[in-house]
């Protein structure tokens, strides 16, 4: 073939298209797993999937707290109750609290009465964990939460010393103080004046039914406590049930 200025100016033949392979059709991720064994499934879950099921598990978490929060605002406290310094062998017997005078009294299912046991040690032998359980029973006591506490006599002095209780002799109905003939225990207050801040309810069958183990046990109604009918009601269900 001759070549002239002519042909050179034709377009080449245009070279045969390489033969492409043929791709796989796209599975999808039911197809995926459905294909794997279930250690190689349980292993793509994880390393695929592990921040949305992290974020699914927050949100549910998130749900849960805030449905408790709401389902526990529509509770009210009838009764709080802190043991301290509990030393029986047996486990306190919360059930004469929390079930019987909930009967007793009549409380309905949301009105919730609260018990609780703690330890403190006092003055030089106060431990880290006493100092930490006393600032919780102050926030307590601030904020209206606390009603009544039973303890030993270390415990009634030290927050009589505080003017932390009611005087039960200037507080009570005639009817109730009958009931606590030789009962009532005087300790000083802030001021130094010994006044009737607790009553011993040592011997009563409430004491033997909680397990009480204090010597004797003695219970102090909260000074500025809002529950004084329920706080009434109690002492009258252990002295005069």
């Amino acid at each position: 073939m001759k070549i002239t200025e002519e042909s050179m100016r034709q377009p080449s033949e245009p070279e045969s298209p390489v033969p492409q392979p043929e791709s796989e059709p796209k599975r999808s991720e039911w197809e995926k797993l459905k294909a794997m064994s279930w250690k190689d499934r349980a292993w793509y879950i994880w390393a695929y999937y592990k921040v949305h099921m992290a974020l699914i598990i927050l949100a549910i978490l998130i749900l849960q707290v805030v449905i408790t929060s709401i389902y526990h605002s529509t509770f009210d406290t009838a009764l709080y109750t802190i043991v301290v310094n509990n030393r029986s062998e047996e486990e306190i017997n919360y059930a004469v609290l929390q079930e019987d005078f909930a009967v007793y009294q009549s409380l309905g299912k949301k009105e919730l009465v609260n018990a609780e046991s703690v330890y403190i040690t006092y003055g030089d032998n106060a431990s880290e964990l006493s100092y930490a359980t006393m600032a919780k029973i102050s926030a307590l006591v601030f904020s209206n939460e606390l009603d009544i506490i039973i303890g030993d006599e270390e415990t009634i002095r030290h927050f009589a010393s505080l003017n932390g209780y009611l005087d039960l002799e200037n507080s009570l109905s005639p009817e109730l103080l009958a009931f606590m003939q030789n009962r009532l225990y005087y300790a000083a207050g802030e001021d130094g004046v010994k006044r009737a801040y607790a009553v011993d309810i040592s011997g009563t069958a409430f004491a033997a039914n909680a397990h009480l183990g204090q010597d004797p046990p003695l219970l102090g109604i909260i000074s500025n406590t809002a529950r004084r009918d329920n706080t009434d009601a109690f002492l009258r269900y252990i002295l005069a049930p």
